[in-house]
């Protein structure tokens, strides 16, 4: 009986500190790929205010629009509808309420949290930098506001991208890799409807594609030092805590 206790005590010890060096790896992880995406969306910045992503960005939008056929208006038009807050707080409020119906409370914050922490860094940032709307070409579909960096950019990996992976998340095998296959593609296209349209340049897709991981990553490091704090080492996206 004393040696199964002292063997038992002996794999606790080791599976705790197992556990303690795997959430440390975490977290360094995390951080990293928080500085990364810091750094990224600093440079593109950089470069928008300071007038050397002009030449790029024009060069990709006329190349588009000289190269994409015409019947795709329809299909971006309605891409680009996907990425309207107005659209997607309606899908919020009902991805949220299901996740919560089954539990999985994690994933009922943090959805609402990246989209609506999107939404609000999107805006604030249009304000500081308040770059006027790209005006190479006429598309026949107009939009309004600042131009940088793009909320529907944004909304697309805060809402789609993390509904995408909370869902994944649950699955395993061939359909886990289509729901992310289906999820980045979506994506994607609501980034490129807004080059096909006009209404952005590339840095800002790309700078909204990066908003969002910059305040998704922010809130998860959170959640991670948080559990930490806590002296907790269970992790599940179904906590019903």
């Amino acid at each position: 009986m004393l040696r199964k206790k002292i063997l038992g005590h002996e794999v606790g010890h080791h599976l705790s500190r197992w556990l303690g060096q795997t959430l440390t790896a975490g977290l360094a992880l995390a951080l990293a790929l928080s500085l990364g995406v810091i750094l990224l969306f600093s440079k593109i910045a950089e470069d928008v205010v300071e007038g050397e992503s002009r030449s790029f960005d024009t060069a990709v939008l006329l190349w588009i629009d000289a190269h994409f056929p015409d019947w795709l208006y329809g299909p971006m038009l309605a891409f680009t509808t996907l990425g309207y807050y107005w659209f997607v707080i309606p899908l919020l409020v009902v991805a949220t309420f299901i996740f919560y119906r089954k539990r999985r409370r994690i994933s009922a914050v943090l959805l609402p949290v990246a989209t609506i922490g999107g939404m609000v860094l999107t805006t604030a940032l249009k304000y500081v930098f308040e770059r006027a709307r790209p005006d190479l070409f006429e598309s026949g579909y107009t939009a309004s506001f600042y131009s940088f960096p793009s909320g529907h950019a944004t909304m697309a990996v805060g809402f789609y991208g993390t509904l995408t992976l909370l869902v994944a998340w649950r699955l395993k095998g061939l359909k886990r890799w289509a729901v992310v296959a289906s999820g980045t593609l979506l994506v994607l296209l609501i980034g490129f409807s807004r080059l096909y349209l006009g209404v952005h340049y590339p840095t800002d897709v790309l700078a909204g594609f990066l908003a969002a991981p910059l305040w998704i990553s922010a809130i998860g490091l959170a959640y991670f030092l948080w559990r930490a704090v806590r002296g907790t080492t269970r992790f599940r996206w179904d906590d019903e805590e």
